[in-house]
C-alpha cells in the first residue's frame, strides 16, 4: 500500500495545475514496478465495486466504479483523491486486495461495506480478518456541512458553534465495523488534507487549483 504525497505531482488530467502532472505509469516506475498494469476507476461517487483479474481491460478507466477488488498478483489498484478518503483492504488469508474511493456520496452508497461484501462473495474473505488502511482525507475538524447531512449520516455529524461538521473517516469505520471488520484491524493515518495542505491536495482548501493524490495497493 502506497499513498503519493502532493510533492510528487498531480495525478489528474482534469483537475489542478497542468504543469505539475505525473502519470500513473511514471509513478510506478519510481516505485520500481514499471511493468505493472494499473486499474484506474472512473470514480463517479457511487457504490459500484468491480472485480479485476488478468483478463480485465485496463487501458482505459473502468466506468462507473468507485471500488475494486482483485486476487491477481502484479495488478495495481488505484484511486485519486483530494479530500475524499482512500480505503485499502487486504485479506492475508486468501491473499486478496481491495480499494475504495470514499467521498461523502460514495460513503452514502456504502462503498467501503460494498468492498467487504465483494471480497466475501468472490474470495471467501472473512471480514473480521481483513486488514484495512485509511489514508489522508478531509477530517471532521475541517469538514463543515449543511444540516441536510444529518439525514444521511445522523451519527456522524456534530454541531459545534452553530455549524455542522461531518466525520467522513468515522462514518466509514462504523460501516466497516457493522460489516464485521474488527476495529483493531482498521488503521487510520489520522491526516487531515486541509490542515496539512502543504503536503496533501485539498479541494476544500484549494478549490479548482487542487490536484489529485494517488493511493495504490498491489499483491505480490
Amino acid at each position: 500500500m502506497i499513498i503519493a504525497l502532493k510533492e510528487l505531482g498531480n495525478f489528474s488530467v482534469l483537475h489542478g495545475i497542468s504543469d505539475r502532472q505525473i502519470s500513473h505509469e511514471d509513478f510506478l516506475k519510481r516505485m520500481g514496478n514499471a511493468a505493472a498494469p494499473i486499474a484506474r476507476l472512473e470514480q463517479v461517487h457511487g457504490g459500484k465495486v468491480v472485480k479485476i483479474d488478468a483478463k480485465t481491460a485496463l487501458s482505459e478507466e473502468i466506468p462507473g466504479a468507485d471500488g475494486a477488488i482483485t486476487d491477481a498478483k502484479g495488478i495495481t489498484l488505484s484511486v485519486r483523491t483530494a479530500d475524499c478518503l482512500p480505503v485499502l483492504f487486504y485479506d492475508p488469508e486468501h491473499h486478496a486486495a481491495g480499494i475504495a474511493h470514499a467521498g461523502w456520496k460514495s460513503t452514502r452508497e456504502k462503498i467501503s461495506k460494498n468492498v467487504v461484501e465483494a471480497m466475501k462473495a468472490n474470495y471467501k474473505s472473512v471480514p473480521s480478518r481483513l486488514l484495512v488502511g485509511m489514508g489522508p482525507a478531509l477530517r471532521q475538524c475541517c469538514y463543515e456541512v449543511n444540516s441536510e447531512f444529518l439525514m444521511h449520516f445522523p451519527d456522524s455529524v456534530v454541531k459545534m458553534a452553530h455549524k455542522h461538521y461531518f466525520d467522513l473517516v468515522g462514518e466509514n469505520a462504523e460501516q466497516l465495523i457493522a460489516s464485521g471488520v474488527s476495529a483493531k484491524n482498521i488503521f487510520d493515518c489520522g491526516i487531515c488534507t486541509s490542515c496539512r495542505n502543504g503536503e496533501f491536495f485539498s479541494f476544500r482548501k484549494e478549490k479548482d487549483k487542487a490536484g489529485r493524490m494517488l493511493s495504490v495497493i498491489m499483491l505480490k
